[in-house]
This record gives structure tokens, sequence and C-alpha cells, in this order.
């Protein structure tokens, strides 16, 4: 499971990125022009694009023990909590939207643990130990030959 050393195109950089700003852009556009329906439709569409490449990253993970391991949960609840309190902003103008919002959520909760359940099952990184075995001896120090401390003369 070597990955190769050599440079790689970032696919998910150049492909992911472009697709967030213009799906933003686009929901902002249709919520202010009288669609605001099909504007947070884009919008939690929008925020679903992370997550998917969430679980890209984790599937290209080499450990178990990958910096996503950490980021994971936190941008699954900070969607979420965003998710819900745009539901809960929309409870009285259109239920609708609230159970759209849910649903994104639970979408979210899922590629959240989906990346986790990913990177658990990676293998673990190799623990490293030393050749030699056994302990190394801790260095003396040599007195200081002015019978000081290191560093200062003694005063005479």
């Amino acid at each position: 499971m070597e990955r190769e050393s050599s440079y790689r195109f970032p696919w998910r950089l150049a492909i992911f990125t472009p697709l967030m700003v213009v799906l933003f852009a686009l929901a902002l556009y249709l919520y202010n022009s009288m669609q605001p329906q099909l504007g947070l439709v884009l919008l939690a569409v929008t925020f679903a694009i992370p997550m998917g490449w969430m679980v890209l990253a984790a599937r290209e993970a080499d450990y178990n023990d990958s910096p996503l391991r950490n980021f994971a949960p936190r941008l699954t609840i900070w969607l979420v909590l965003g998710a819900i309190i745009l539901g809960a902003t929309q409870w009285n103008v259109d239920r609708r939207i609230t159970y759209m919002w849910i649903g994104f959520a639970l979408l979210y909760v899922g590629c959240g643990l989906a990346a986790l359940r990913i990177l658990s099952r990676r293998p673990r990184r190799p623990q490293l130990t030393a050749l030699a075995g056994g302990n190394l001896e801790r260095r003396r120090t040599r007195p200081n030959p002015n019978g000081g401390t290191h560093g200062r003369q003694a005063k005479a």
C-alpha cells in the first residue's frame, strides 16, 4: 500500500473549490431573486461538498492516525449545528425547508461517520524501535576544572 512519491495533480482542489464557489454564489443569487427554496437547497449541497471531499481524503489516507481523524468530527459537528440552526430559523416560514435541513444534517453525519469508519480500517503506523535494543546509559557530565558549575568561573 505504498504510495508513489512523485508529484500528483491536486484534482480535488481543482474541481471541488470552484464548484463550491459557483454553487455558493448561485445559492445566494437565487435566494435573493425570490427563489429561496432553490437557493437553500443549493446552499445545503454546497455544504455537502466538503463532506464528500473528506470521505475521498479518508480513502486516500495511508494510516489510521491521519490528521483527518481529528478534523472529521469537528467539521461534521459544525455543519450539523449550522443545518439545525438554519432549519430552526425556517420553522415558522416553511416546514419543508426545515425538514430538508434535517435531511442534510443526517447526510453530514453519515459522511462524517463514513470517513471515520474508513480511517479506522486503515493499518496503524509502524512503531519505530531502536536497532541496538536496550537502554542507552545517560551521558555523565564532566566536572568543571574551575571547581564551579558549568559556564561560571570560580572566584579567587
